[in-house]
């Protein structure tokens, strides 16, 4: 289910969450959708049970996703879920942004990098 590609320059646990954060941001994994279990995602990656479950902790204590005992882990309802991998992301666009102009990258540079990501209006 998760499009992880086990890249060595990010921990697996960190890709997890990137993963479902995106999944959520894009309303693919929709608010009280069950996510698959602990072990069944280790076993699609062919990770520790225990990395799965850390990230899901991790998940969880970001107000993403909820578990309920012996039944597994949801989206968290009421879009929240969403708003809040996105707010994450701007908050990270930000602080690129931020030393982005204080490294000399001027406005052009920037939308540029805009249209290249987004792509260009018309």
């Amino acid at each position: 289910m998760f499009n992880i590609k086990l890249d060595p320059n990010e921990s697996i646990h960190d890709q997890i969450i990137s993963e479902i954060g995106r999944l959520i941001s894009l309303g693919i994994l929709e608010p009280d959708e069950k996510l698959p279990a602990v072990r069944e995602t280790a076993k699609e990656l062919g990770i520790s049970p225990n990395t799965v479950q850390k990230a899901y902790a991790a998940l969880e204590k970001s107000g993403l996703i909820y578990s309920l005992p012996a039944k597994g882990s949801y989206v968290s309802s009421g879009g929240k879920a969403a708003e809040a991998v996105r707010n994450e992301a701007a908050e990270a666009l930000r602080a690129a942004m931020r030393k982005a102009a204080e490294t000399g990258v001027d406005r052009a540079a920037v939308d540029d990098i805009a249209d290249e990501i987004f792509g260009k209006k018309l």
